[in-house]
């Protein structure tokens, strides 16, 4: 019996095309684990860069005719906001300056792709098909939510196209096995996964990265002027969606030097015509693509200019921004790695990312100068000089987010595979352990984290919970910084019900100096409300991290987390990746050294008091508290309590 299913096995399809049917099935997982639960928040864009873009969205215009009401003529310049509205359903400022230190290309992307759907499906619409009205997002949304919809797919689509260029980088470089092997990790990082479900362009820079890799490593590899023009075309596209892909040139350039260098026989022609097809034709590429992608970067580049300053401002910490603070007192370079193995990809995959990197950059550095012919190490190098230029320079930044590695992480998994390749041809029994361990937690990782979506938004709880518990009349307090709660729901008979009905008040607890005139302010609206919303530690964070910049808050956050302030936890609510009942996140609390009066006991949340990155959880699984004045305390009390004098 087994010879007779081995023999069919051998005469099957499946025998002959193993790499297709692998690749198939990597590419299901890839476009699964990023493509389901695409309405993970109830697409209330809990992330406020996805929540900005598609703000902007929505006024961008390519044609008008003053008919429908919006003015005449198109509205295309990210750096403005229209002086008449452009859509219906949502209201934006008029005729102001905006910042919009993002590319543009991905903007008009999206406004193109979601206005043809909702025209064709409002087309087809007409023959009352529900699926057609649904697949064409024109059913009951209004045109923010289709920018949503379709920025999430967009980032989902970027990622294939990134497990695509890996597979073919990991193949010029070594072979098939080591090209699957490398886009079988990428399919599985719960970090792509994580940035994917967000309708952001950090998706579609590391694409876009990766495919300029791609084509620069084939280069080396014909050394035909026209996969370097095509280069040139893609670093054009790629720094039109974030300046930093301008980084680009550095890999380029090294392409360019080692073909020279290790060419067999070199053409002859002159040096005049030498600069113009290697230099200056890839350049003039970049920068057509990168005009025609960004015509308003050319025509407004002071305002262009002006939002990169900013950017580059706050990535140097130069800003006293409660997201920003976080990183005060962080280790350059080896925050990034230790959240990678904690967090956001796990320790088994981060630490042969990190020994394939460094072994391959020694054996290449070993054999510079390169020898003639020796283009495989002419490939290796142009990968490992953008590796380590880029997390030289960007992981050396005061701001740290874990997001800002993505470029890179795409070709670490392919060192990563190149490794575990080796050590299998000389170690077979060994490197196939380590291969399934590394597979295997990831993908556990990443099984969790997928499943962690089938919760409601922790947001969307908390919102319900104060709907159904509280008045209308009732006074809350929420937090300059975070997401303003509660959020819009729609409850009795279908009425929708706005956070404006209710009495809220921002509380800006991370802003400086930090005085006790600001703190008594503080006390003024505490002693005078019902609830308080915490929605993540965006705020206490920082300013539990940082006593010295917050003396102040610092007891007000001690006050109300241990009941000092007569305020009583009434609801904490998260979700999280789990794995065999052990939670998968840190306890923010905890961590700061802080003690909450355990009403609810939110330590079963998590397994470690390190916490993570903020921005790894406040988006997709933040940590929420809901505090009732149930003592409610006069403003001399609360001020005695937490200052120690009336």
């Amino acid at each position: 019996m087994i010879t007779v299913l081995v023999r069919i096995y051998r005469n099957s399809w499946l025998a002959g095309n193993q790499s297709k049917f692998w690749m198939i099935a990597i590419m299901a997982v890839c476009i699964f684990s990023r493509g389901s639960h695409i309405a993970w928040d109830g697409l209330y864009q809990t992330h406020p860069d996805e929540r900005y873009i598609n703000l902007v969205a929505t006024s961008i215009e390519f044609f008008g005719d003053g008919t429908d009401g919006y003015g005449p003529g198109p509205k295309l310049n990210p750096f403005y906001w229209p002086e008449q509205r452009t859509t219906s359903g949502i209201e934006i400022p008029r005729g102001e300056p905006r910042l919009f230190a993002y590319g543009h290309a991905p903007l008009y992307i999206r406004v193109l792709v979601a206005k043809s759907l909702s025209f064709v499906g409002k087309v087809l619409e007409d023959i009352d098909n529900f699926i057609i009205g649904c697949l064409f997002l024109t059913r009951g949304n209004l045109e923010i939510l289709q920018m949503v919809l379709v920025g999430r797919y967009m980032s989902v689509f970027a990622d294939c196209i990134t497990l695509m260029a890996v597979y073919y980088i990991g193949e010029k470089l070594e072979d098939k096995f080591v090209g699957m092997m490398s886009a079988g990790l990428f399919a599985v990082s719960v970090q792509f996964i994580q940035q994917a479900h967000f309708g952001t362009f950090d998706s579609m820079l590391t694409a876009a990265v990766t495919i300029v890799l791609l084509i620069l490593v084939t280069y080396v590899g014909s050394q035909r002027l026209w996969h370097l023009s095509l280069a040139g075309c893609a670093i054009g596209l790629a720094v039109g969606i974030k300046a930093t892909a301008g980084l680009l040139v550095l890999p380029a350039f090294t392409a360019v030097l080692c073909c020279e260098l290790v060419r067999v026989n070199n053409v002859k022609r002159s040096e005049a015509r030498r600069v113009f097809e290697l230099w200056i034709v890839p350049s003039l590429c970049a920068l057509g693509v990168f005009i025609l992608c960004n015509p308003y970067a050319v025509i407004e580049w002071q305002e262009y200019l002006r939002n990169i300053a900013l950017q580059s401002h706050m990535v140097r910490g130069l800003v006293d921004w409660p997201f920003v603070l976080q990183y005060k007192n962080t280790q350059p370079y080896i925050y990034h790695i230790i959240e990678q193995g904690r967090w956001t990809l796990g320790w088994p995959l981060t630490i042969v990312m990190y020994a394939g990197t460094l072994a391959l950059a020694i054996k290449i550095g070993s054999r510079l100068p390169l020898r003639k012919a020796d283009y495989g190490g002419a490939q290796r190098l142009v990968l490992v000089i953008w590796v380590v230029f880029y997390f030289g320079l960007i992981a050396g930044l005061e701001v740290k987010y874990p997001r800002y590695m993505l470029p890179v992480i795409p070709i670490q998994i392919v060192f990563a595979s190149i490794l575990l390749a080796g050590i299998i041809k000389k170690f077979e029994i060994y490197g196939w352990a380590l291969l399934v361990i590394v597979v295997g937690s990831t993908t556990i990782y990443t099984i969790a984290y997928v499943k962690m979506y089938d919760k409601p938004h922790p947001w969307i709880v908390a919102s319900n919970w104060i709907y159904a518990n509280s008045n209308m009349e009732d006074s809350i307090l929420i937090e300059k910084w975070d997401h303003p709660l509660p959020i819009p729901q729609v409850r009795d008979a279908g009425k929708l019900i706005f956070r404006e009905e209710y009495d809220t008040v921002a509380l800006d607890l991370a802003s400086t100096p930090d005085t006790e005139n600001k703190l008594r302010s503080v006390v003024k609206k505490l002693a005078k409300s019902n609830y308080i919303i915490v929605a993540s530690n965006r705020n206490y964070g920082p300013v539990l991290s940082n006593p010295e910049l917050f003396p102040y808050t610092v007891k007000y956050y001690q006050g109300l987390f241990d009941g000092t302030l007569g305020y009583s936890l009434v609801l904490a609510e998260t979700r999280y990746p789990n794995f065999a009942g052990i939670p998968l996140r840190g306890d923010p609390i905890s961590s700061v050294g802080v003690k909450l009066k355990d009403n609810l006991r939110h330590h079963e949340y998590s397994y470690s008091s390190v916490v993570s990155d903020e921005s790894f959880t406040v988006y997709d699984h933040p940590l929420v508290f809901v505090f009732y004045n149930e003592s409610k305390l006069a403003y001399g009390q609360m001020v005695e309590a937490i200052v120690g004098e009336e």
